[in-house]
């Protein structure tokens, strides 16, 4: 018969599952079956990681060895969702906030006067393989509504509203991205010239006035010394006959400046 074991005898390897919390003694057994841990569990439990670490130390089996399939898992992942984004390009998806950063790269043709191109635009936002597909996808209107109407503070977008209105600017929105993007260049080089054109008017004007004011001045002065008097003469027998400085300039073409220094020299 086989010799018998006495039941008092001393553990001699304790066991680590006591050292858990109670709520962590599943996990123990599940590892001791043979379970293999949660991957995200591990990522996101400091308890669970803390019990599997535990449960490595005590077999001696590399902790690491889960985290670096978990991360090999996710690069896989990566690589499987680029594959599909190339095979099915019209289903990349491009976050609102970079179709607001092409309308206004479109706008911004109003503040510099560059020329630029759809396609140009878009590939500074999305992979260059799928540069041609977001451009020409189709169903975009909305999304294209709401990245104009992000844009309300761009000068351009002030100019257009101000000529067309706010349903006008909105109704630059198509079908498309490239649509969409070339009627709003198209528009800002517009609003452009003609911002430029008025610019000039209003200097035009400004210049012209200038030159009818030196004209009549000019004229009034030539009336003066055809009377055989000097300007400085005519002011002083204006003044004497009781004219304020704004009339003697309006009266000789005088600046009022010279007409006072004129008058303060002659004590009247």
């Amino acid at each position: 018969m086989p010799e018998s074991f006495p039941d008092d005898l001393p553990t001699q390897f304790s066991n680590p599952r006591s050292k858990l919390p109670t709520y962590a003694h599943d996990w123990w057994d599940g590892f001791v079956g043979g379970k293999q841990p949660d991957t995200s569990a591990l990522q996101q439990i400091p308890v669970y990681r803390s019990t599997w670490e535990l449960y490595c130390e005590h077999t001696g089996q590399n902790k690491t060895s889960v985290g670096a399939a978990f991360f090999q898992l996710k690069q896989a992942e990566r690589e499987y969702y680029a594959a599909v984004r190339a095979q099915y390009p019209d289903q990349f998806r491009v976050p609102q906030a970079d179709y607001a950063c092409m309308v206004r790269d479109a706008l911004d043709l109003f503040n510099d006067g560059e020329k630029r191109s759809a396609t140009g635009i878009v590939a500074g936002y999305v992979p260059a393989d799928l540069t041609r597909a977001v451009v020409n996808r189709k169903g975009q209107r909305k999304r294209m509504r709401r990245a104009i109407d992000a844009n309300k503070a761009h000068p351009a977008h002030v100019a257009i509203t101000s000529r067309i209105g706010k349903q006008g600017t909105n109704s630059m929105a198509q079908d498309t991205v490239s649509m969409t993007l070339v009627r709003l260049m198209m528009e800002a080089g517009t609003q452009r010239t003609l911002s430029e054109h008025e610019r000039r008017l209003a200097n035009m004007e400004a210049r012209m006035k200038e030159l009818e004011a030196f004209k009549a001045s000019t004229e009034k002065r030539h009336a003066i010394e055809n009377t055989g008097q000097t300007p400085e003469q005519r002011i002083i027998q204006l003044r004497k006959q009781g004219l304020g400085y704004k009339a003697i300039h309006s009266a000789t073409g005088v600046p009022v400046s010279t007409v006072r220094d004129m008058c303060k020299r002659n004590s009247i």
